[in-house]
């Protein structure tokens, strides 16, 4: 409502401010804002088992959705992460900033875009606080990047490059890509700078009203490789997860989250991170919150 408020000052504007804006059409894109309010007390011990309950602000945001109408169109979107919790100068964070043309050959954008292979990886990320840590990737979010994506038949293709103008690095510092056919997704990402490279694969399927969800990612450094894996299952209000670095930690964690509204819910998390690392605890890990989303 705000924006179409000041669209509809700007037009009178330039009509009262004189005939020669007469014939001047403007055309103004949709624009939709939307958000997230989230809030959380936690308990997360460390390696030797001591913790305290905390709270704070859990992830917060709100955005800016532009788009145009036609076969080539124009989009963007802006989203700030909020720390509504914040009595200093940190309440507001750069989460995305980008914008591009759409049009029957694909989609280019640039800016700070999402990162096209962590959304291969992102397949098991569906709790409020915990979960995905086995995960293998560069990174949710990536700046001075550019992505084009397109879709051929059923197959769904994106690609993102990033150029981040630092002196004596490469000119392409990140290369990522994946594909996407129904519920299976795969993808491939390389950091140019450090010669890491990872892979991963992701697929997802609903089962008699069970929703199951898997994800693998390899992070190969020098010949050194890092494999993870997580699975999800969901049954109504409550998700359960299960993910292994293989041959390192293994993480537990169980969820559930019921909504109150259409806009407002609560939820309780827990996870067990299983250490490793002679001297180190099992870490018990806990946390309940409710969250506004518009």
């Amino acid at each position: 409502m705000v924006i179409k408020n000041l669209v509809w000052a700007t037009a009178l504007s330039i009509v009262l401010g004189g005939a020669a804006y007469a014939e001047t059409t403007i055309t103004i894109p949709n624009a939709d804002i939307y958000g997230k309010l989230n809030y959380h007390a936690y308990y997360n011990e460390d390696t030797s088992g001591t913790a305290t309950w905390q709270s704070g602000n859990n992830a917060s945001r709100i955005g800016l959705n532009i788009s145009e109408v036609g076969d080539i169109k124009a989009f963007g979107k802006v989203e700030v992460g909020l720390n509504i919790d914040d009595d200093s100068n940190d309440t507001i964070s750069s989460r995305l900033a980008y914008f591009g043309v759409n049009s029957p050959m694909g989609s280019v954008s640039v800016g700070r875009q999402d990162s096209v292979f962590t959304a291969v990886t992102g397949a098991t990320d569906v709790f409020n606080v915990y979960g995905a840590s086995a995960a293998q990737n560069q990174g949710y979010r990536l700046s001075n990047t550019l992505v084009y994506s397109t879709a051929i038949g059923d197959a769904r293709f994106a690609t993102l490059a990033q150029m981040d103008g630092t002196a004596n690095t490469k000119d392409i510092d990140k290369y990522e890509t994946s594909i996407t056919l129904g519920p299976i997704s795969a993808g491939y990402a390389k950091d140019n700078n450090t010669e890491i490279d990872y892979m991963a694969v992701s697929g997802s399927h609903d089962l008699g009203g069970v929703s199951l969800s898997g994800a693998y990612s390899i992070k190969d450094a020098s010949g050194t490789e890092t494999k993870g894996y997580e699975v999800v299952a969901g049954l109504g209000d409550i998700t359960l997860g299960y993910g292994e670095v293989v041959d390192g930690d293994t993480y537990i964690t169980a969820g559930y989250n019921k909504s109150i509204t259409d806009g407002f819910s609560v939820y309780a998390e827990y996870q067990l991170e299983q250490n490793i690392t002679a001297g180190q605890e099992d870490q018990n890990n806990y946390a309940v919150g409710a969250a506004l989303t518009f």
